[in-house]
């Protein structure tokens, strides 16, 4: 996320945080960005359209990707709560 705000440049970037404490982790991203101004916020989604629209786009290209590599591995749904994909992280990790 700092990596995308330090490279956009924008004056002022609005986060989901997906920290317990959304001022930390705004304070962090911050940090990492070279002292951009961060706003982060629990649910920013569904308070910001700009977070919303970045969330739907970031949804379509994981999603995209995700096919891509269904064509070549068994990795279920991509999604840490997914067992499949679970244990096919770990094999592929270990590997």
């Amino acid at each position: 996320m700092a990596k995308v705000v330090s490279k956009l440049n924008p004056d002022t970037s609005y986060v989901d945080s997906c920290d317990v404490n959304p001022r930390r982790f705004g304070k962090e991203i911050s940090k990492l960005s070279n002292n951009h101004k961060i706003k982060s916020y629990h649910h920013a989604d569904s308070r910001f359209v700009v977070v919303s629209a970045a969330s739907i786009l970031a949804k379509v290209a994981r999603d995209r990707t995700i096919e891509k590599l269904r064509k070549n591995h068994n990795l279920g749904s991509g999604y840490p709560s997914d067992s499949v994909s679970v244990k096919f992280v770990t094999k592929y990790y270990k590997k």
